[in-house]
């Protein structure tokens, strides 16, 4: 009787988890749950993207910088090469 009754509750314990588990998938696999996850990873792609972007211009501008300190214009950095100034 004891393992009888073991058994059911156990059956009924691990049917509840499936079912759980289960109504969790179906919830992430609805067009919201896939929709708020794939806005999720594209927001954080962009961030990345921004931040990479931001790194790159401010290392670019630092290469770029005139000796005094003021920043040299791609006007001005064009001009000076046809007119023979390598910039260097």
């Amino acid at each position: 009787m004891f393992k009888r009754t073991f058994w059911l509750t156990a059956g009924f314990g691990l049917g509840v988890a499936a079912a759980r588990k289960a109504q969790q998938a179906s919830a992430h696999l609805t067009p919201d749950g896939v929709g708020a996850r794939l806005r999720e990873r594209w927001a954080a792609a962009l961030d990345e993207g921004r931040d990479e972007m931001n790194r790159r211009e401010f290392a670019l501008r630092e290469v770029f910088a005139a000796p005094d300190g003021s920043r040299i214009s791609p006007k001005s950095r064009s001009t000076a090469r046809r007119n023979g100034a390598t910039g260097r």
